[in-house]
């Protein structure tokens, strides 16, 4: 396990080799007690002042949150906030961008841990494992505008990993975004999700529901916009990412102000 780590956070130009990602992820299944110990290293390794160490431990961790065993990883950060601390960062001219590119990085992660302590579930797993998003049936009495608007919240955090890629001419920014990109595509979708079924449920809303259920509705309107301008400077990295990036599809707001007019006429 630490030949693994070092590896992968090793002081070269290059982003965390696969099979060194893949090993530290199957390690989590076949012995989950592991996590801790590896988050304690690379706690460590995020407090040397490297760019190219904080970016790697950054990209490992967000790999296990991914696709690790469990919440192990998440529940770690959580419990050790300075596992994702990355403020003291300090570096040259030579990694002024990077740094920047790191913090909003880090930014989104703990956002990340911040919804999985909200909610007690990692949504982006979920929707993964299960193709369709909890709250395509979540109930309001269940929970359903509690939760969107923490799922919001993640998705205004990754919005603002607007990486420098101009000036980048290494691959590990570009590894890192396109984790970045694989979350976006999932949270689009969970939040699309509850979003349809907040406007099938609508005519039985409370006013109360239906009001914070609106304001649900113009923030999503609002990410819409800026998630389509994410995607669209992501798919011009799409060769490079080795990967296909679908025009995200959402609620029209005719169908939306159709319902939202009817719900007020009628109430």
């Amino acid at each position: 396990m630490e030949t693994a780590l070092r590896k992968a956070t090793r002081l070269d130009y290059n982003p965390p080799k696969q099979k060194h990602l893949s090993a530290l992820i199957s390690m989590t299944f076949h012995h989950p007690g592991m996590v801790t110990d590896m988050m304690d290293i690379l706690s460590k390794r995020l407090r040397e002042n490297s760019w190219i160490i904080s970016f790697k431990v950054l990209i490992i961790i967000h790999s296990l949150m991914r696709d690790g065993n469990g919440d192990r990883a998440i529940a770690y950060a959580e419990a050790h906030p300075s596992s994702l601390d990355t403020s003291r960062l300090r570096e040259k001219s030579s990694g002024l961008v990077h740094i920047e590119n790191i913090h909003n990085y880090t930014s989104y992660l703990i956002q990340r841990v911040h919804a999985y302590r909200e909610l007690k579930m990692d949504y982006i797993k979920a929707t993964t494992v299960n193709k369709v998003s909890r709250l395509r049936r979540l109930t309001v009495a269940q929970g359903l505008l509690r939760d969107l608007p923490v799922l919001q919240k993640q998705i205004g955090a990754l919005l603002r990993c607007k990486f420098h890629m101009d000036d980048v001419d290494n691959t590990i920014s570009l590894y890192a975004f396109r984790l970045l990109v694989e979350d976006m595509l999932v949270l689009f979708q969970t939040v699309n999700e509850g979003v349809v079924n907040i406007l099938e449920q609508y005519f039985t809303m409370s006013q109360t529901d239906a009001r914070a259920a609106l304001e649900i509705y113009k923030r999503f309107s609002r990410q819409t916009e800026d998630t389509i301008a994410f995607m669209a400077t992501a798919r011009h990295l799409q060769h490079e990412m080795h990967m296909t990036i679908p025009v995200p599809k959402h609620v029209s707001d005719k169908a939306w102000y159709s319902i939202i007019v009817s719900k007020y006429l009628v109430g």
